[in-house]
């Protein structure tokens, strides 16, 4: 299945604004007004929304036309002027030095070829200018979703090693020679109403989840859910009538020369 169709699948947007105070502390951290700011993978566009409330000449791209008919929507809706693009990830449509930020929550970790992804996102980025990048911790619940899975999935499916992108020194040597490297942990509070809401979104609304639940029997499906309740149940905690996962992703920050 293609790229474009997996983000078909489920509802991103839905559970995506869950964790979307992230994406907006990276765009406060390093936009400025009069930026030119590209959001790579952008999703339901809460991050490129951001950068457009701080005065940043703004372009969201994505591979999901369903995806930017909602961002779009959202812009809209908050008056936000921002330019939105349907396009593969991995070769981005600019010319070279086009964008003064280059950015990129939880999306070019899907990317199959985490150094050539490196390299377009560098590609793009004027001299002076700055790669942000966030990614799943590998220890964190989300992290340790995707490799989860792997042993009920047939031997011949293949999946972007996602958890990479939250290694500091792997996603240092996927950068390596593209400018001045820093990385840091950081965490955002993920809340839903209960723990099984928590697993049922995740589970049913995550398109890769979607798509693992079409490879796999009842059986099979079953046994996984389970790993996955438990994994969300040591890693979170019920707060009132909340269930909070404090959940560590990676920030990457490429300073560009």
């Amino acid at each position: 299945m293609k790229p474009s169709e997996v983000w078909r699948l489920g509802d991103y947007a839905a559970v995506g604004n869950r964790w979307a105070a992230a994406g907006e502390a990276l765009a406060d951290w390093c936009v400025s007004e009069g930026d030119r700011v590209l959001d790579v993978a952008c999703g339901p566009g809460t991050m490129a929304m951001a950068a457009a409330a701080r005065g940043a000449t703004t372009t969201g791209l994505d591979i999901s036309a369903t995806l930017l008919d909602t961002a779009r929507r959202n812009a809209e809706q908050a008056g936000l002027s921002v330019t939105w693009l349907e396009h593969d990830m991995t070769d981005l449509p600019f010319a070279d030095g086009s964008f003064d930020r280059v950015l990129s929550a939880f999306g070019c970790m899907f990317a199959p070829e985490p150094y050539a992804m490196a390299r377009e996102l560098r590609r793009v980025c004027a001299p002076g200018g700055t790669i942000g990048v966030l990614a799943w911790g590998p220890e964190s619940a989300i992290g340790r979703m995707s490799p989860l899975a792997g042993p009920y999935l047939p031997k011949e499916s293949k999946r972007p090693a996602i958890e990479e992108w939250g290694r500091a020194e792997r996603v240092t040597s996927f950068f390596a020679g593209l400018g001045e490297v820093s990385t840091v942990m950081r965490s955002v509070d993920i809340t839903w109403p209960s723990l099984d809401i928590a697993v049922e979104e995740l589970t049913t609304l995550v398109p890769g989840w979607v798509l693992i639940r079409s490879m796999l029997d009842d059986d099979g499906w079953g046994r996984l859910l389970a790993e996955v309740r438990v994994l969300m149940a040591e890693s979170g905690h019920p707060d009132g009538d909340a269930f909070v996962l404090r959940t560590q992703y990676l920030v990457t920050h490429v300073l560009v020369s």
